[in-house]
């Protein structure tokens, strides 16, 4: 039998497509970001590779391993240890989720999901990003802004005496790829 508009279940039948729908809105927009995280899940999957079976059950060779990796550490990778409490002599530690870490190796937990855990304890362990790589042969360098324009500059350790303006760094990225200025 058809039920009419006036049905008594009418309302609730519609409350619930209208929840089901609110909930399919709710996990479309919750994809997601790539990035966040990226050297939190680089550094702990690169020491988690290397882990042997018989490393993974001890807490101390654990933290051994992240040391051992820590020391040669550069850049954003360094700035992760030492959010991770891994640092060396001279730069020190920022906090203490090194235990945490280890034991959570040693219970199997991998690096994606320790870094959703460590994030709610520290939010800058997911705030470190890598730097945007810019493809110099497509990039439109007037879009680019002066300090993005200087870091190229800087890269390619090209010099620009006497550079003020945004042009001039044009110029001087330009002249060193061997592409005529258009003026």
């Amino acid at each position: 039998s058809l039920r009419t508009s006036g049905d008594s279940m009418a309302p609730p039948v519609s409350r619930v497509l209208c929840a089901l729908a609110l909930l399919a809105g709710v996990a479309a927009g919750a994809r997601e970001d790539p990035t966040e995280c990226e050297v939190c899940r680089a550094v702990l999957g690169a020491i988690d590779e290397g882990l042997s079976a018989d490393e993974r059950k001890d807490v101390l060779k654990i933290e051994e391993a992240m040391q051992t990796y820590c020391d040669s550490a550069t850049g954003k990778e360094k700035h992760m240890c030492y959010y991770m409490g891994v640092g060396d002599k001279i730069q020190g530690t920022a906090g203490g989720v090194k235990r945490e870490i280890s034991s959570s190796f040693s219970r199997g937990i991998n690096a994606k999901r320790l870094c959703t855990r460590l994030k709610k304890m520290d939010g800058q362990m997911c705030e470190l990003k890598y730097e945007k790589e810019i493809d110099l042969n497509t990039v439109d360098f007037n879009k680019l802004r002066v300090k993005e324009l200087r870091k190229i500059m800087d890269d390619k350790g090209l010099e620009c005496v006497g550079c003020a303006e945004k042009a001039d760094y044009i110029s001087a990225i330009k002249k060193y790829m061997g592409v005529k200025d258009e003026m």
